[in-house]
């Protein structure tokens, strides 16, 4: 079995969490941008989207434990209009698309700034 994955999905999740709690929601686009450019795997974009949004929910899971989330969710709904459970789920859909957009154009931005730098051949 081979544990490499997961430790790499726990690893990144953490980074998510970490430079969310510290820097803001902008850090997520940042930290998969990265991991877009590191990654070698076909799947990138999923891997860093599932970890996104586990670190989210690692920081949501703080909160609960913290202060009165329900609270404030029900309310938020309320006056949105949208049933409590759907703020949640886009409180961890959004860094999970972030991420994925991020992860995905990496090889693409990496490739056009490659192939821009490149020099010509002259033939003599």
């Amino acid at each position: 079995m081979n544990l490499r994955p997961f430790v790499y999905y726990l690893l990144l999740a953490e980074a998510f969490a970490v430079t969310t709690f510290g820097l803001g929601w902008w850090s997520v686009p940042l930290v998969a941008a990265a991991w877009g450019l590191a990654s070698r795997s076909p799947r990138k974009a999923a891997f860093a989207s599932l970890a996104a949004l586990g670190g989210w929910a690692s920081l949501l899971l703080l909160d609960v434990t913290r202060g009165p989330v329900a609270t404030m969710g029900s309310q938020l709904a309320g006056v949105m209009h949208l049933p409590a459970f759907a703020l949640y789920a886009l409180t961890l859909i959004f860094p999970a698309l972030l991420a994925w957009c991020a992860a995905s154009l990496m090889p693409t931005v990496r490739k056009t700034a490659q192939d821009s730098t490149a020099v010509p051949a002259t033939p003599a």
